[in-house]
């Protein structure tokens, strides 16, 4: 979302939440407004503390904290792309002294997407599920199933990943029990294949990666009465273009559909949620930390240049990230 906000296709290019062009002040044009700075989140080290409302007892100057600025054109909150950023108290967490600055600015975005996640899961969990991730190496499906193996490790889950084959054993040595390569074919004819003549079937469905072909493959392993989660919706990777009117209008329908009203329906078909959550949710961080569910970081990008930037967000982009992706300040 930091690439799709300046770039004016978040959420499909949804208008009024998108951000204005970038206006680079110089010394000749002292009228000129500031430049856009983007960004969502960070970590480091707090410099001042101001404001009678912040607790001054749990956050001080020279604390190691990360947390996430929410999107500025329409919370207006400032970007993170920068050697400082203004935050609220509401938006940081303190990083244990076990977890290094790139771990934690690693977990901030998948932390606070699985956070609205487990919260559906949570209150449905009654040991032994089992459960499909569909985008099981990127960035929030990685963390994801760390999470779901170390923080409910008392309630016997079976995790299958659903990945590219590259990644299987990254995956399996995340915590998942088995992995599913997508590019050998539909994926809900390997789902299916328990052991022997077994047919299995699921609990759970985290769709981190969208689309009709993500929801149909859900539908076709589910159990009656399974829960389909997404925090993408019905148009796979959202945001990677400008969709138009017409397209719009289509997935804004097509959420009110399965999220709402096919919900309301009786039939065979599974319950589904989509998340889009609003608040950081420490309580997740808090479990992540303690149980020491860190990210994997495929790379680290020192941002010190434009080229850096560049190959930072063009790795990004093309969706082949095994783990997430760092930009280092000096």
């Amino acid at each position: 979302d930091d690439i799709h906000m300046p770039e004016a296709t978040f959420v499909g290019g949804h208008p009024f939440l998108q951000e204005s062009k970038v206006v680079i002040p110089c010394s000749c044009c002292s009228n000129e407004s500031p430049p856009l700075v983007i960004g969502s989140d960070f970590d480091g080290i707090i410099t001042a503390v101001v404001g009678s409302e912040v607790n001054k007892d749990e956050y001080q100057v020279g604390q190691r904290v990360c947390g996430m600025n929410h999107q500025q054109s329409v919370f207006s909150e400032k970007g993170s792309w920068a050697e400082f950023t203004i935050t609220q108290e509401k938006s940081i967490v303190s990083i244990p002294d076990a977890i290094s600055f790139t771990d934690a600015a690693a977990a901030v975005m998948p932390l606070f997407v699985i956070h609205g996640l487990l919260e559906v899961f949570e209150k449905k969990i009654k040991g032994k599920e089992r459960i499909v991730v569909i985008g099981a190496s990127g960035g929030i499906g990685s963390m994801l199933v760390t999470m779901l193996h170390k923080t409910f490790a008392d309630y016997n889950l079976h995790i299958t990943g659903v990945c590219s084959g590259r990644n299987e054993e990254f995956v399996l040595g995340l915590g998942a029990d088995r992995v599913v390569d997508y590019t050998k074919g539909p994926i809900e004819i390997a789902l299916k294949k328990g052991a022997g003549d077994e047919t299995a079937l699921y609990d759970v469905v985290f769709d981190i990666v969208g689309g009709k072909s993500s929801y149909d493959s859900g539908k076709a392993v589910l159990r009656k009465g399974g829960s389909f989660i997404s925090c993408v919706g019905p148009e796979a990777w959202i945001g990677d273009e400008i969709l138009s009117t017409t397209a719009m209008l289509s997935w804004v329908g097509q959420v009110l559909w399965y999220s709402g009203i096919l919900n309301m329906i009786p039939g065979s078909h599974p319950t589904y949620y989509m998340v889009a959550p609003s608040d950081l949710g420490k309580d997740t961080y808090s479990k992540a930390f303690e149980n020491e569910a860190i990210p994997h970081v495929d790379k680290v990008f020192p941002f010190d240049d434009i080229d850096n930037l560049k190959a930072a967000m063009e790795l990004v982009r093309s969706h082949r990230v095994k783990g997430k992706v760092v930009m280092k300040l000096k």
